[in-house]
């Protein structure tokens, strides 16, 4: 399982350069990265400072305080100052890397600061705004018991959507591949994503933010 989730790893970095490629081609020369909400990009603290989800888990005003206190919203930082599409695949995995860890620490906070009931739904919302990329995302693959063969077709799938220039804006993007990890996955491991995912919530009120600094209402997935 440890080499398959390193496949993983190097998977979500195919897939976020994929969506930046079709993001460049969708905007005007110079524009800033829009974002997108898979993996380590869509992180449990990134949700967190939005309305909608603060609203859906019930914060009072005093705790949302302490979490804007405690959870400062950061710059996208890293190796290459943020700019993904133009980062080599080596600089991806450490900016991705380095990411990972920032959400780990704030992660820690979190569950330090919300009640097992918040926590719990929190992680519930990030599934569905994940999309395609909760297969990505390692303690989800974990979970659901991606195997070393679902991750090669999962990144020759992404291979071919990159080969292929997109052939869509972002959002169609994000639903070709969603169509396409479902086509991967078992029923079994269906039924246990469907059920990580809990009750309904419209992922469309969110800001997906990615590598480039950018944001905007995402797309349902």
């Amino acid at each position: 399982m440890h080499r398959t989730l390193l496949a993983a790893a190097s998977l979500a970095a195919a897939l976020l350069a994929t969506l930046l490629t079709t993001d460049a081609s969708a905007q005007p020369p110079g524009g800033r990265g829009r974002g997108m909400g898979m993996g380590g990009m869509m992180s449990q603290a990134s949700l967190l400072r939005q309305e909608p989800v603060q609203a859906d888990l019930g914060l009072s005003a005093d705790l949302k305080t302490k979490l804007a206190a405690e959870l400062p919203e950061r710059g996208p930082g890293g190796t290459g100052g943020g700019n993904f599409r133009d980062m080599t695949d080596e600089q991806r995995q450490t900016w991705m890397e380095e990411r990972r860890a920032r959400n780990a620490e704030d992660d820690k906070k979190i569950a330090g600061l919300v009640s097992p009931e918040q926590l719990a739904r929190l992680k519930q919302i990030r599934v569905q705004a994940l999309g395609a990329g909760a297969l990505m995302d390692e303690s989800i693959a974990k979970e659901l018991s991606i195997t070393d063969d679902q991750v090669s077709k999962l990144q020759s799938a992404m291979r071919d959507m990159r080969q292929g220039g997109g052939g869509g804006n972002p959002g169609e993007m994000r639903a070709k591949m969603t169509a396409k990890a479902m086509e991967i996955l078992s029923a079994d491991q269906k039924a246990k994503l469907e059920a990580l995912k809990g009750p309904a919530f419209d992922v469309s009120k969110l800001q997906m933010r990615g590598p480039g600094g950018g944001g905007r209402p995402g797309a349902g997935s």
